[in-house]
This record gives structure tokens, C-alpha cells and sequence, in this order.
């Protein structure tokens, strides 16, 4: 199936709305309901494991992508999802004043959160599909401006209005944050209503016959992601790069909002929203411009470590605030905004190396656009278990300890940024069918038979080694998520659980073991290093899966016990 491809002059009508609908669920899951939860009264470690967790429905979404194109359009799955979104909008409102608040409304943005992901896979699909490459570039700005606006409005300005109206009409908190969500749920079906007239189709180059053809192809491309030379060195860069800011990502929002006699800062709601998401969001913008235009002028294998110092050092305005609040000293709001504010601007410009990296090395090959949904999934997968255990960490640890924690967790962040590897240079790349598709150094058409040999059983013992850091990431995870806040003794049937995922995450090391040997007896008598190092490298992640799988294990047991 295949469309005409709109012109700018059409397009202009429904991308601004089809990314401002992507950037409010997204938005008020991990920022809006954060604040919420914390003016409701609940403990940091109950909101960062909640939401944290979340995280991984717009992780996982490669898995399910191809399937969405077999029988519906895009446009379809792109209003179900708007219009399902709103209505779970209105249901995380309605439970506002039962007794179970909280897990009632965890479980419906667990849904919103599936179906914001699934929103946002369809609407690229259909921004890629129906805008020709010019119509593409010319709007690649707007379509960034408006899902940032939506988190202008739905983390921001729509709580600092409602909090207003909150102070000058005597609503109870529990009145506004329904008000905040059913104004949410509201612009989510005016926008679904917009886009039932304006917006297109989207199309699919050749529409798969079955899911079994969506399975076969979806392995073949990922197993390819597993073939790049220096595949760890790169995986621990992505993985590395954004370890400090993971555990201020949500615990950050919180200390802002946290009281005075806990050790925070005593702002409200509104006040947070006001520096987060537009004071925050402004700096984020121009530091990502500025961030963009040194890594062209300097190039990125010059730049990559400067700009990892650039997005955590300005973490230590979090000490700094701590440490004052610890202290008992007042802060201005000026004061905190001017701190936050850098802070956000480094981040913007930091992030940029993070994602040009992915683009310019992890990616590139004949599915550079698939490669680059995994590269970045596996980064935002990483945020999940560092965003869960902030709560508790600086619940232990205190506000002012737990920020020098961050600067600590930093350093790994900063050398994987030094000691990057760049395995593909710009002369070493030939262009292929189309801008998404190149002809690497890793294409098998370039390789002797040797190479191809060793590059497939490498390939294959880094997919096991990569299982079990997913099973950690994921599954342990969200097991040692489920026994934070539950009673002594209680936690016994998650143990044996913990104890069953550690009997897989050793088949999975066996089978890592096996392959990586394989592939040193095949590589020895002709000296083939460009691929073997991945299998060294599969091995050295599962001796860290190791001591890791031990370390929940011993926690699983002091928290069940």
C-alpha cells in the first residue's frame, strides 16, 4: 500500500497537533503525576518505583511495532490511542477520592502509558509516511516544539493555573489534580475530533500476511543489530551516559517539592511545574541548539566527553541546594529557578552527543532506522531501574547525601563519553537504496567468510548476554520494586521468584559462554579480532550480570525477610 506524500502546506494543519497529542500522555505520566502523587502526600519510594517502572512501556515498543501495520492504518491506532488515553485520563480522576487511589490509579497510567507508546509508534509512522524527505526536514523543528509544548501545558502551565485557582477558590488538592486530569483528557478528544478530518493515513510499503512473517523479519533485523564491531564498547556508552541523570530525573522534581523539614524545598506544585517545564524547558531548548552546533563545528569524537561533562556537572546545583536546605537556609525562588535552570541546560546540551552518537555509530546499516528504535529504547530502558530506586536511595540517604551519590554515579557517565568507540569513520560508509539504508564496514558483502563466521557467533552470544541484562533491568526490577513498601515477611513468593528468573539468567550466561567459544575456535587460525572482541565483550557483560544477579539477590532476601 502506498499514498501520495502531503505537501508542507497541508501538513502544517496536522503536525503541530498530531506531536502536541504525543507530548501530553507522555508528559502527564512522567511529570504530572509525579507531582501529584507527591501533594497527595505519598513517599518518594512509593512514587519513583511506581512510575520509574513505567518507563519501560515506551522501552519495549520495537516489539511491538511491526504488528500495528497488519490490518488497521496508522491513523486508526492513532485515535483509539487518544481517544483510550482520554478516557483512562477521566478514570485515574474518578478514583481520585477512593480508599485505593493509589494502586487504582498506578494500574490505569500503566495502560496510558502502553497506549501513549502506541501512539507515538503510529503518528511517526505516520509523519515518515505521508511527508515526503523535504516536507520532513522542514518540519522536523515544529514537530519537536509542539510535544515539547505538550509538556508545557500538561507538566506545567495547567498546574500552575489550576494550583491558582486551587489557593484563591479553597479547593482541596484532590479537587484540582481531578480538574488537572480531566482538562488532560478533555484536549485528548478535542485533538482525536481535529484529527478524524485532518489527518492522513499514513501507508505501509507492503502490508505483512501474517504474524508469524512480522516475527521472522522483526529477529532478522534485530540479530543484525548485534553484528557492529565494537557492539559492547558502544551498548556501554548507551548504557553508561545517562546513569547520573536517571537518579535525578524524578527525585530531582520531588526534592523541589519536598518540605522544608524533610530537607527539600517547600514548593508547590505549581511553583515546580512553573521552573520544570517552562523555565526548565526553554533552557533544555537552547542548550540542545547550542550542544547541536558545537558537536558539528568540533565533531563528535572530539566533542562527546565535553559534552558528557556538560550534561552532569551542572548536577551539583542539586547539591548545592540541598545542602542549604539541609542547613535550614532560605532560598529565593529566584534563587532555585536560576539553579534548576542550569541545571536543564546542561542537560540539553549534553544529551545531544547521546543521541548523535546513536545516529552516526549504532545505527548506520541496512536497517539504520530500526537500529536506531533499539539503540534508543535500550537507553530509556536504563532510566527505569536508576528513576525506581532514586525514592529510595535518597529516602535512606537523606536529600543533601543522596545528590553527592548522583555526582559519584556520574563519573562512569563521563568516561564512557572519553573512552567512546567510533567504529565507523565518515569515509567508511557508502550510501546504500536510501538514506536509511548504508553499506558499513560490518555489511557481510564487505566481509571474508571468516569475518561473517565470527561475526554471527559473536553476534548471537552478545543476543543471550543482552537477554540477561534485560531480564536484570526488567524483570528483577520490577520483582524488588513489588517488595518496596510491603510488610516483614511478606515478600516470600517474590524471593522464590527471584531465585526462578536466576535459574534462566544462568542458561542464558551458558549459552553466552558457548557461542563466544565458538566463535575463538573459528577465529584463532586465521587472527580475527574485529568481532571477536564482541565476544569477549558478551562474556564480560555476563560476568557483571553475575555480580549483579547476586546483589538482588541479597536485597530481595533483606526486604522479604
Amino acid at each position: 500500500m502506498s499514498s501520495k506524500p502531503s505537501s508542507t502546506l497541508r501538513s502544517v494543519f496536522w503536525v503541530p497537533s498530531l506531536y502536541l497529542a504525543m507530548g501530553i500522555p507522555y508528559n502527564v505520566v512522567n511529570g504530572t503525576a509525579v507531582r501529584m502523587y507527591k501533594s497527595l502526600g505519598y513517599a518518594d519510594s512509593q512514587i519513583t518505583v511506581a512510575i520509574g517502572s513505567m518507563g519501560i512501556a515506551w522501552s519495549l515498543k520495537p516489539l511491538w511495532a511491526a504488528f500495528l501495520d497488519m490490518y488497521r492504518t496508522k491513523k486508526f491506532f492513532v485515535l483509539s490511542m487518544e481517544l483510550l488515553i482520554a478516557v483512562l485520563l477521566v478514570g485515574v480522576a474518578m478514583s481520585l477520592p477512593t480508599t485505593g487511589f493509589f494502586q487504582t490509579s498506578i494500574a490505569i497510567l500503566w495502560v496510558a502509558a502502553f497506549a501513549s507508546s502506541t501512539q507515538d509508534i503510529c503518528a511517526d509512522g505516520i509523519y515518515l509516511t505521508a511527508l515526503d524527505k523535504p516536507a520532513q526536514s522542514k518540519l522536523a523543528g515544529v514537530q519537536g516544539m509542539f510535544w515539547v509544548l505538550g509538556k508545557v501545558l500538561a507538566a506545567g502551565l495547567l498546574i500552575s493555573v489550576l494550583d491558582g485557582m486551587r489557593v484563591a477558590r479553597g479547593w482541596s488538592d484532590q479537587h484540582m489534580w481531578q480538574m488537572v486530569m480531566i482538562t488532560c483528557a478533555v484536549s485528548m478528544v478535542v485533538l482525536a475530533v481535529y484529527h478524524i478530518f485532518l489527518l492522513p493515513a499514513g501507508s505501509v510499503s507492503e502490508r505483512p500476511h501474517s504474524a508469524r512473517q512480522v516475527v521472522t523479519d522483526f529477529l532478522g533485523t534485530a540479530t543484525t543489530f548485534f553484528h557492529k564491531r565494537a557492539f559492547w564498547g558502544m551498548i556501554a556508552f548507551v548504557f553508561l551516559y545517562r546513569l547520573g541523570e536517571g537518579l535525578i530525573l524524578q527525585e530531582g522534581q520531588l526534592f523541589l517539592q519536598s518540605s522544608q523539614s524533610n530537607g527539600g524545598l517547600g514548593l508547590t506544585a505549581g511553583q515546580v511545574s512553573n521552573i520544570d517545564a517552562v523555565y526548565g524547558t526553554i533552557a533544555t531548548i537552547v542548550g540542545g541548539l547550542l550542544g547541536g552546533w558545537f558537536a558539528g563545528k568540533m565533531g563528535l569524537s572530539r566533542s562527546l566527553w565535553f559534552l558528557g561533562l556538560c550534561l552532569n556537572i551542572p548536577h551539583f546545583t542539586f547539591v548545592f541546594l540541598s545542602h542549604y536546605a539541609a542547613a535550614g537556609h532560605g532560598l529565593s525562588y529566584s534563587t532555585i529557578t536560576t539553579m534548576v535552570t542550569l541545571e536543564k541546560f546542561g542537560y540539553g546540551f549534553g544529551m545531544v552527543g547521546n543521541m548523535i552518537y546513536m545516529m552516526q555509530q549504532l545505527a548506520p546499516g541496512r536497517c539504520t532506522m530500526t537500529h536506531y528504535a533499539f539503540a534508543t529504547a535500550l537507553m530509556n530502558l536504563v532510566l527505569v531501574p536508576t528513576a525506581m530506586i532514586s525514592g529510595p536511595l535518597a529516602e535512606w540517604l537523606g536529600f543533601s547525601t543522596f545528590f553527592f551519590v548522583v555526582m559519584f554515579a556520574s563519573v562512569p557517565s563521563v568516561l564512557a563519553a572519553w573512552r567512546a568507540p567510533f567504529p565507523l569513520k565518515d569515509d567508511e560508509q557508502q550510501a546504500g537504496d536510501s538514506a536509511m539504508a548504508m553499506v558499513t564496514v560490518d555489511d557481510p558483502t564487505r566481509l571474508t567468510e571468516v569475518e561473517r563466521k565470527v561475526q554471527g557467533l559473536s553476534g548471537k552470544a552478545s543476543i543471550f548476554a543482552m537477554l540477561n541484562i534485560l531480564t536484570i533491568l526488567i524483570v528483577d526490577a520490577k520483582i524488588l520494586g513489588s517488595l518496596q513498601g510491603q510488610a516483614k515477611g511478606t515478600g516470600k513468593t517474590q524471593f522464590m521468584l527471584l531465585l526462578g528468573v536466576m535459574v534462566f539468567k544462568g542458561f542464558l550466561g551458558w549459552r553466552t559462554f558457548s557461542l563466544a567459544g565458538a566463535a575463538a575456535t573459528v577465529a584463532g587460525p586465521s587472527g580475527e579480532k574485529n568481532y571477536l572482541g564482541n565476544a569477549r565483550g558478551a562474556k564480560i557483560a555476563t560476568y557483571v550480570c553475575l555480580l549483579v544477579s547476586i546483589a538482588v539477590l541479597v536485597f530481595g532476601a533483606r526486604m522479604a525477610s
